[in-house]
């Protein structure tokens, strides 16, 4: 072998070390090469956390892998090529989630609040008391505050025993009894948790309305409202959950719950029929929705849970 030869093949090898680790420095960046446009994109993401841990993540109808977690219930999928990814989200026994996610060059699409509810919601009994004209209630603590706007009156009940606490009387043009704060299925209009956004009723018609710039994918802008829904019957009651980004209604002897989430041309929502009626109370910190039932004499008090 000529020393020509020899450094011939020494630069060969040289560039072939140079190109590969290029490369590599490349693949560590998040750069891939995309051959369906023949180019060199770099990669982005999507990050996806669930209400509940074991939910199993989807990807173009590819299995990757399940949210896992004591208290995030999160996956990152990560060096996915710039494009739209169809998104599937199930787990046993529970309602399925799905949507259209656009990853974008070198970002991480953020799915950080996908509630999965169960296919059956179960009612349970909380306290029954004695019969009466319930116009409003709500609960405070251990016990229940019960609003009855023909007699004029506001009992409170002890949850444990169901035994009348106290009872007071109110005049018609003195309002509310005194301490009785109006529970949120009263307004027309409702303030979300981290003060952002504005859901109200108007015409049978439940909006959202945006009060802040939100720069997050999808971007809305102060000012900006959705049309949620539209019914014949009225809409009886609605409210925020905690997230701030989910909401819920009562109409046509039908419970709604729905994402703002609107990515994809798709926001999932779920129809509960249930067989109750208003008034309700919504706990907003534990996601528990209370209401009553006429049983053999006694009004029972009955809660749903919608925390997994």
């Amino acid at each position: 072998m000529t020393r020509r030869f020899r450094r011939f093949i020494f630069l060969i090898f040289t560039a072939l070390f140079i190109m590969c680790s290029f490369a590599a420095v490349l693949f560590a960046e998040g750069y891939r090469f995309d051959f369906s446009d023949f180019k060199l994109v770099k990669t982005g993401g999507i990050f996806i956390k669930t209400s509940t841990d074991g939910a199993k993540i989807y990807i173009n109808d590819k299995y990757i892998e399940s949210t896992n977690g004591i208290l995030t219930h999160s996956v990152l999928i990560s060096g996915l090529a710039p494009k739209n990814y169809n998104v599937f989200v199930y787990k046993e026994n529970y309602y399925p989630w799905n949507k259209v996610v656009k990853v974008e060059n070198g970002m991480v699409s953020e799915l950080d609040s996908i509630l999965l509810f169960p296919l059956e919601l179960k009612k349970n009994k909380i306290a029954e008391l004695s019969d009466q004209t319930i116009s409003e209630f709500e609960i405070i603590d251990s016990a229940v505050k019960i609003k009855n706007n023909k007699a004029k009156t506001l009992n409170t009940y002890n949850l444990n025993d169901g035994k009348l606490l106290t009872s007071e009387k109110f005049s018609a043009k003195g309002g509310p009894a005194s301490g009785w704060k109006t529970t949120t299925s009263s307004p027309q209009e409702i303030i979300s948790p981290d003060k952002n956004k504005k859901l109200y009723v108007l015409n049978n018609r439940i909006w959202v309305e945006y009060l802040k710039n939100i720069t997050k994918d999808p971007i809305k802008n102060a000012g900006e409202k959705e049309l949620l829904a539209i019914y014949e019957p009225p809409i009886d009651f609605f409210e925020w959950f905690g997230d701030s980004k989910h909401v819920m209604w009562f109409a046509d002897n039908e419970l709604n719950v729905a994402e703002l989430d609107n990515r994809g041309g798709k926001r999932n929502s779920i129809n509960f029929y249930l067989g109750i009626n208003p008034p309700f109370f919504w706990d907003r910190e534990n996601s528990e929705l209370y209401f009553f039932e006429k049983s053999a004499g006694k009004s029972v008090l009955y809660k749903i849970s919608f925390k997994s």
